[in-house]
């Protein structure tokens, strides 16, 4: 059985898979932390601070024309950490593009997430 960090990560890239990006984003801010540091992976690596930012930061990606879904090969946790390998594929200008991706989720001690992303390295 999953943890409940586990289980919400797991639901999070159930919407992603399914190119449900808003539905995934408005259950990501339900479960993060006021003051949470969002890395996109579309930001390449640019940190995207607190839920107004991101909620502007995929309206500007969609009202651009493109999409992204992403999905999760294994989703492990380790001590406050919830860490995911997997896939991302992205359309831009008819372009498809799909890349290999690991995300990290940090939670505090309230199971709140306080940074998301694909950290920059």
């Amino acid at each position: 059985m999953d943890s409940p960090r586990v289980a919400l990560v797991r639901r999070l890239f159930e919407l992603a898979e399914h190119d449900d990006v808003e539905t995934a984003t408005e259950e990501l801010l339900r479960h993060s932390a006021e003051d949470v540091v969002f890395y996109p992976q579309p930001a390449h690596g640019r940190a995207v601070h607190g839920h107004d930012a991101l909620r502007e930061f995929w309206s500007s990606f969609a009202e651009g024309g493109r999409q992204i879904r992403a999905g999760a090969y294994s989703i492990v946790e380790e001590a406050d950490t919830v860490v995911v390998t997997g896939w991302v594929r992205t359309i831009e200008e008819g372009r498809l593009a799909d890349t290999q991706s690991r995300w990290v989720y940090r939670f505090n001690d309230e199971g709140q997430i306080v940074s998301a992303g694909v950290e920059p390295g």
